[in-house]
């Protein structure tokens, strides 16, 4: 399957008041996970205001700072993104300190990239971007800050282990019945209202339910497989090629919806529907019954 090379969103901040201007861009358009990549964000100020840009701190694994460099109206920012996907940076903030002495505080607007994950053959490898990743600043100063983020993470930790404790015979139900499973999430899907626009999200969900249910059904991982390695195993796990070709058939329609942004109409998204739930009717196992003698 060939993509269209994904390439990172060129991000610019603007702020402008008082006459000061804030331009926050990136260095290059396309960034590969672990190849550096650097913000650079320039001033416009007028006489006698001086800018102070800040040193950043990140804690999120998914982002390293490797370096800062300072310059009088400008400061450059590298990164390394470890993570495919949607990475919001929140504004980077500059302090401007006026003639009278007085500091302004301002920030750029927020900046999304898409960091991208590619081969060198014929076919970009393009890893299921599953959600946004927030990266989020960290004020040195406010060190107290931290305890209350970490108290808030541990209140998630509960939630989930609580809720995973209450699901757990309906995630084993699911486990053991894929096909039902699978059917119950495309009712589900099938009662949102769909619109073009919003193809992207609704195709993310469609290639989650296939993949989960392939996964499931056929014991292989499919989730964190690429559509090409999905095509590549499908022989050796359905007997019907026909079949076999359906399904990565769908995937690629998934994929060109999720990353190509294509816009399928609403009729081929209902056929789209259809097509998932004779797939999973094909393959499902069949019911055992049980026949007791009389």
């Amino acid at each position: 399957m060939r993509y269209l090379a994904t390439a990172l969103a060129l991000a610019v901040g603007h702020l402008s008041a008082q006459g000061i201007r804030l331009e926050a861009v990136w260095s290059a358009d396309t960034v590969l996970v672990g190849q550096p990549v650097d913000l650079i964000i320039s001033t416009e100020v007028g006489d006698n205001i001086i800018p102070h840009f800040s040193g950043l701190t990140f804690t999120n694994p998914e982002i390293s700072l490797d370096s800062t460099r300072f310059a009088p109206l400008s400061v450059t920012y590298s990164f390394t993104f470890w993570a495919v996907g949607k990475m919001a940076l929140p504004g980077m903030p500059v302090h401007m300190e006026q003639p009278d002495g007085s500091i302004v505080p301002m920030t750029t607007d927020s900046i999304s990239v898409f960091v991208v994950s590619s081969l060198t053959g014929a076919e970009q490898d393009i890893r299921e971007i599953k959600e946004m990743v927030p990266l989020s600043l960290v004020n040195v100063k406010s060190l107290w800050r931290r305890g209350i983020a970490v108290g808030v993470l541990i209140g998630i930790a509960i939630a989930i282990w609580v809720r995973r404790r209450k699901g757990g015979q309906g995630s084993r139900w699911k486990r053991s019945h894929p096909g039902e499973a699978a059917i119950g999430a495309l009712k589900q899907l099938r009662q949102q209202v769909y619109h073009p626009y919003d193809a992207p999200d609704h195709y993310q969900r469609l290639s989650s339910i296939l993949r989960d249910y392939l996964g499931a059904r056929f014991v292989f991982g499919a989730m964190e497989m690429t559509t090409t390695e999905i095509k590549e195993i499908l022989p050796g796990k359905i007997d019907d090629p026909a079949v076999a070709m359906l399904i990565w058939q769908l995937l690629e329609q998934c994929d060109l919806a999720k990353f190509a942004r294509q816009k399928h109409p609403q009729n081929k998204w209902r056929n789209d529907l259809d097509q998932a739930h004779r797939i999973i009717e094909k393959t499902r196992p069949a019911l055992a019954i049980e026949v007791t003698a009389p």
